[in-house]
């Protein structure tokens, strides 16, 4: 099993946050996560480990599921 350093945590814009938020019903309604994470500073941390850990829901690093799985099906680049 791989562990993963999630340090970057602390410093999340999203940190304190109600995690609701960055779970929405329905991933068209992810405007809101979105926003809080263009301005967040560990942005491309949080992708990646989205990334590396398959997760299957929620908006992680400003990226919905489905915006995930298109990265991981083209390769994986920079956000």
């Amino acid at each position: 099993m791989h562990e993963f350093d999630i340090s970057w945590r602390v410093n999340s814009a999203c940190q304190g946050l109600d995690p609701d938020i960055f779970y929405p019903e329905s991933e068209d309604n992810c405007e809101q996560a979105t926003a809080i994470c263009k301005s967040c500073h560990v942005r491309i941390a949080c992708l990646n480990y989205a990334l590396d850990t398959r997760e299957k829901q929620g908006v992680w690093g400003g990226a919905s599921a489905r915006e995930r799985r298109r990265l991981l099906r083209v390769g994986r680049r920079s956000a």
